[in-house]
């Protein structure tokens, strides 16, 4: 176990345990220490911070949001970065002015859908909807009983939804909560604890048109978004896996699309594709797609978010148009 100090413009204080192999943004999490952090994946930059001492491990999904020159002089997105000795952060910003740390909160296990080979949906029930207030696009921290630690996974439920939420996890080796979904453990009624909601990810609704590209169960915060905001202006969701045994809520894909006449829904997998399925990925689907006034919505594996906002720069779509959320592989 290492120790962080962090170190506010005012001159507050607030030190932190932070295990081998988690992000110091997650250990802040786990202790409701005050630390910005919107994204948990590098992007939006609300957890940079300056390391004045100790050494660290940074995440290989590291972003451009932070140069060479920047790392050089010990600043870092601290979501990102984990540590190999105790160490000392400088915020940039004052602890007075520090969020409150999200709420946590009960629900029951309601059900577990396997949607996939490597998919599922779980749904849970909150003991008490009107503690839990959240936006479109958001995320919580889930931790199933028995287990020490708490995952991220983004809501794919719309607030209407409430009090039920729904998440896409994907089945991971050795992962966790992958193992505990497939026991005998969760079973409807099981206690879950969650902690949020968390994050900016949220529709831009700047422009008259919105496009979500999805891989994988990155489509659970454009679920989220797309049946909140159903009818509000017209929508593209580009959605793509790798194989059909992986390909999941096509036939729910479809009904949401021919209930929403402002929606287009593309689906595309990378090895098998047939019928309606494009063959590519979600991100070669955006070759088909006139990109005036809309704004662009990313999330799903760092290198197909990275593909994607290659794609929309050299297309000419201003950077401010693209929102992007990336996940790591995690157990």
């Amino acid at each position: 176990m290492f120790r962080a100090s962090l170190h506010f413009q005012d001159g507050g204080t607030v030190t932190i345990d932070v295990a081998p192999g988690q992000t110091v943004v997650e250990a802040a999490l786990e202790a409701d220490a005050p630390l910005r952090s919107d994204c948990m994946s590098g992007d939006c930059g609300s957890c940079i911070a300056r390391c004045s001492a100790g050494t660290l491990a940074l995440d290989p999904m590291t972003t451009p949001i932070v140069s060479e020159d920047e790392r050089d002089e010990g600043i870092y997105p601290t979501c990102l970065t984990r540590l190999t000795s105790d160490a000392r952060f400088e915020l940039p910003y004052p602890l007075a002015s520090a969020p409150d740390a999200p709420g946590r909160h009960r629900a029951a296990l309601v059900r577990i859908d396997r949607l996939a080979k490597n998919v599922s949906r779980l749904v849970m029930r909150l003991d008490d909807p009107e503690g839990f207030r959240f936006q479109p696009g958001q995320y919580l921290r889930l931790r199933p009983p028995g287990l020490r630690v708490a995952r991220p996974f983004s809501i794919a439920s719309a607030p209407g939804d409430l009090p039920e939420l729904e998440l896409l996890i994907r089945h991971l080796p050795g992962g966790q909560v992958s193992g505990w979904l497939e026991s005998e453990a969760a079973a409807a009624g099981a206690p879950l604890t969650l902690q949020g909601p968390l994050g900016g990810f949220a529709l831009d609704d700047r422009a008259s048109r919105a496009v979500f590209v999805a891989g994988g169960t990155g489509l659970a915060p454009m679920l989220s978004i797309i049946r909140a905001h159903a009818g509000r202006l017209p929508m593209l969701l580009c959605f793509g896996c790798t194989r059909p045994e992986e390909l999941f809520l096509h036939d729910e894909l479809e009904q949401i699309a021919a209930d929403m006449p402002d929606l287009e829904v593309w689906i595309a997998l990378m090895e098998g594709a047939s019928g309606n399925v494009r063959a590519g990925t979600a991100v070669a689907l955006l070759a088909d797609d006139p990109v005036a006034d809309t704004s662009y919505h990313l999330c799903g594996p760092p290198a197909m978010v990275e593909a994607a906002r290659e794609v929309l720069r050299a297309r000419g779509v201003p950077s401010a148009l693209i929102r992007a959320e990336r996940f790591a592989v995690g157990i």
